[in-house]
């Protein structure tokens, strides 16, 4: 135990420069990983593809859609990995208040676009009503993604995201 430190011996608090020069760097780091969480212009799109294929797989028939919802859902962890090898970052949280608000309205939108879909499956509805659900899947995908990512970029930069 007396060998922890190496025998550096620490002070017990941080000059206040040395503070300052934290803070600032702590500021610069997260304007830094702020930068670093860019969504590409095809990653909305994309996710908004893969989530209109879910919903339509669970009003297409059992053949079909037990043969396109296991690609389907492939989809999504393969977009979250070409994204992570490309820009090298990856926030799986919201980061505050306002991205937190938009993700559980995207959560909500996704769950009822679900339950339509399912009210098509166990209904005598046609299937092409699917498609409606599956529009509105998209939609959601496409606007409240973008919203969302500026949401969490401007909470990741700022210095009281949670205020």
């Amino acid at each position: 135990m007396e060998n922890d430190l190496d025998g550096a011996v620490p002070s017990p608090r941080p000059t206040p420069a040395e503070a300052r020069s934290a803070l600032a760097d702590l500021a610069a780091d997260r304007a830094s990983l702020a930068a670093r969480v860019v969504t590409p212009w095809w990653y909305h799109p994309t996710l908004g593809a893969v989530v209109a294929l879910i919903v339509c797989t669970q009003a297409l028939p059992s053949p079909a859609s037990l043969v396109l919802l296991p690609v389907a859902l492939f989809g999504l962890p393969a977009l979250v990995v070409l994204y992570r090898r490309r820009y090298g970052v990856w926030v799986a949280e919201p980061a505050g208040p306002r991205s937190r608000a938009l993700y559980r309205a995207l959560i909500v939108v996704l769950v009822l676009v679900l339950a339509a879909t399912l009210v098509v499956r166990l209904t005598d509805v046609a299937y092409v009503w699917a498609l409606v659900p599956a529009a509105v899947g998209f939609v959601a995908a496409v606007v409240l993604g973008p919203w969302y990512d500026d949401a969490q970029r401007r909470e990741l930069a700022a210095e009281h995201p949670h205020a």
